[in-house]
């Protein structure tokens, strides 16, 4: 029998890490996994202990990379027995932020990085999210991935993925080009999922199983999910 798949999230939020949880479940088709979580903290019920978003993703990189005083590959997180995947998610929205949105963020690179290189019209997603997956590898200190990551860059953000899996024949949804749209996390509104402006935890957790079961087809629809799917199963051990 092969040995739980042991993965440790680097995420943006509570939510994020449900829906991947989900997909993880679908892609590893009844082999079991062990979760760990290591960014943003939660409780027990999944609520955030800790600030969220980007900005917090990137705030863990700068900081992995100043324990190993080098590299993100050289902090030992990379190297432990006890770990055989890092998956770090952060939605493609992001590449048309700036560092200064998050004010405790202090000496950011050029934040015109994200304003004139990053954010591509779309289609393709590819674009935005190849562009974004370089400056997330400056994160790191990187050119390239470090041993056991994973990278995860929803178009646009990962409610695109939501709305697809769980509600197929919404108008949005059935749009083509639907990676390139802004208003999914509007229409979950509509069916629940978010209300004034926050996304409910216990919504999507009552949905997790509808959303292992939907995966396939969010494959097909979305290439992001399509090729976070092929890298992730690339990047499972064997046994």
């Amino acid at each position: 029998m092969s040995k739980p798949v042991r993965i440790a999230f680097v995420v943006e939020g509570s939510t994020d890490y449900i829906v991947l949880r989900a997909a993880i479940r679908s892609l590893l088709n009844g082999r079991d996994f062990v979760p760990t979580q290591i960014w943003p903290d939660l409780d027990t019920n999944l609520r955030p202990l800790t600030g969220g978003g980007w900005g917090a993703v990137y705030k863990w990189c700068r900081d992995i990379v100043e324990q190993a005083g080098g590299p993100a590959r050289e902090n030992p997180l990379f190297a432990l027995d006890n770990v055989d995947m890092v998956l770090i998610q952060v939605d493609a929205d992001v590449a048309r932020k700036k560092y200064t949105n998050y004010s405790w963020i202090k000496n950011p690179p050029d934040d015109e990085l994200f304003q004139e290189t990053c954010e591509k019209p779309c289609p393709q997603p590819s674009a935005t999210t190849d562009a974004l997956r370089t400056v997330m590898l400056g994160w790191l200190d990187e050119t390239t991935l470090p041993p056991k990551a994973v990278l995860c860059t929803p178009s646009k953000n990962i409610e695109t993925w939501v709305l697809v899996g769980l509600f197929p024949e919404d108008e949005t949804a059935m749009k083509p080009d639907i990676e390139c749209r802004w208003d999914c996390e509007v229409r979950l509104r509509t069916h629940g999922l978010i209300k004034s402006g926050q996304k409910l935890i216990d919504k999507y957790l009552a949905n997790e199983v509808a959303m292992q079961t939907a995966w396939p087809d969010v494959r097909v629809k979305c290439s992001e999910a399509e090729r976070f799917s092929n890298e992730f199963q690339a990047s499972v051990p064997a046994n």
